[in-house]
């Protein structure tokens, strides 16, 4: 059976096609959203430039919101003004079975099919339960989190909107102490913890600095730069506060995955070490709670994961 899977994030989407979960993807293509007045157009698109017509379900992980039940689900993309309907979807292919997902779930779904090459291990613990709970961590455009859990019936990753909480107390007293009344800006964990918040946090981190405007830019200048290295090592340090806080809220004996290229560029550069050192400190309230620490370093993870879900029986 031929699966369409699609990952469309804020600014790309990436399709590939599959035929069984565990089997490599086929013809994978990526493409800018802004190319396209809407999700159908971009689709396709898709189906042109790889010839495909059979296509007998399709799975869609969306940097969004999910509502609705299976069969009519239906999302919408606020920075494109584009909606997507289950619904319409199935009908627009003739009526094939069409998922929606939230792209974040998709990341929990794609846990059990990626190979060790595909992840890198940031903290290792002799402690970790490989069948315990499981958090992954986005953060790219915005910031989510999703538990997973492995159940007798297949895995279960479930819905969050975390981004959008108020940043924890300890996080805005260490940006308090490193940029004064300017945290008041970082209201939200998303505000912090998302390419637009790292480069507004560097931004009010050196004022008098030359801009950087992205996370790339940062991260390259990082790598000479000792001022903007510091600044890294700083994050590092915040991302390792917010981690402490996430496994006191989930309880993810079975690992921290964060994914994303912000998190992956981060994890994997000198500034891992102010990372693992604030990760490492005893909690006072709890000192045997902790978690492994993963990265997730395959682009195409979300297809992979919408791939492996199951779809229910129509």
């Amino acid at each position: 059976m031929r699966r369409l899977v699609a990952d469309l994030g804020g600014t790309n989407c990436r399709l590939a096609l599959s035929t069984a979960a565990g089997q490599p993807l086929q013809a994978v293509q990526s493409y800018r959203n802004e190319d396209f007045a809407s999700f159908s157009d971009l689709l396709g698109r898709y189906l042109r430039d790889t010839a495909q017509t059979a296509i007998a379900e399709m799975v869609i992980a969306v940097a969004g919101p999910v509502n609705g039940p299976a069969g009519d689900q239906n999302t919408q993309m606020t920075n494109r003004g584009w909606n997507l309907s289950s619904r319409e979807l199935s009908q627009n292919m003739g009526n094939i079975a069409v998922c929606l997902l939230n792209d974040l779930s998709a990341m929990g779904h794609s846990l059990a099919e990626l190979s060790e090459h595909e992840l890198v291990e940031v903290q290792p613990l002799n402690a970790a339960d490989p069948l315990g709970q499981k958090l992954v961590i986005g953060i790219g455009t915005g910031f989510n989190v999703s538990p997973v859990i492995a159940a007798d019936h297949g895995v279960v990753s479930l819905k969050s909107e975390f981004g959008h909480v108020a940043l924890p107390l300890d996080l805005y007293q260490a940006l308090q102490a490193q940029i004064g009344a300017k945290a008041t800006d970082f209201t939200t964990i998303e505000r912090c913890f998302s390419g637009r918040g790292f480069a507004a946090l560097y931004a009010a981190w050196a004022p008098d600095a030359p801009p950087l405007h992205n996370a790339a830019a940062i991260m390259a200048a990082a790598s000479h730069n000792d001022s903007v290295a510091a600044f890294t090592g700083f994050y590092a340090e915040l991302l390792a506060l917010l981690s402490r806080n996430l496994i006191k809220g989930f309880l993810p004996r079975g690992g921290l995955y964060f994914a994303g290229t912000l998190a992956r560029n981060l994890l994997t550069s000198p500034a891992k070490s102010a990372f693992l050192q604030a990760y490492g400190r005893p909690d006072p309230q709890f000192p045997d709670l902790t978690a492994p620490v993963f990265c997730i370093l395959d682009d195409g993870a979300a297809l992979k994961g919408c791939a492996g879900v199951a779809l229910p029986n129509r």
